[in-house]
């Protein structure tokens, strides 16, 4: 069995093809701004309780009558630097401060990234 193997693709398919690819591309752009969005607007809205939560248990563990004693009695915790310091590690409230780093960590980054996408539709598909 003999093919004609040149078989020319029809007028204008790479433009249709390209053009496809750029509206796809638009697409996944404007769907990483939306949920970069909403990932910035909930950071927001969690900020507030957990440094609350934070400041609570920072209060309710001594931290803060701890940390007083540098400014108060220097000479003692240069003296005794190395068991204050456990103690500061010890009186710190572990779980709420990893959830409050924790979340302004994830506004941090969903500001990068949403600055980044809002400049990438700007320069190239002429979003205002």
């Amino acid at each position: 069995m003999t093919g004609d193997f040149n078989i020319e693709p029809p007028k204008g398919l790479f433009n249709k093809i390209m053009k496809r690819i750029h509206r796809e591309e638009r697409i996944l752009v404007l769907r990483r701004v939306i949920v970069f969005s909403i990932t910035l607007l909930a950071s927001v809205v969690g900020l507030f309780p957990t440094y609350g939560m934070l400041a609570s248990d920072l209060s309710r563990s001594g931290f803060f009558r701890f940390l007083s004693l540098t400014f108060s009695d220097f000479s003692v915790v240069t003296a005794y630097w190395q068991s204050f310091a456990m103690i500061l590690l010890q009186s710190l409230p572990a779980l709420s401060l990893a959830l409050f780093l924790a979340i302004i960590l994830t506004f941090l980054q969903s500001i990068k990234s949403l600055t980044k996408d809002v400049k990438l539709l700007k320069t190239n598909y002429g979003y205002k």
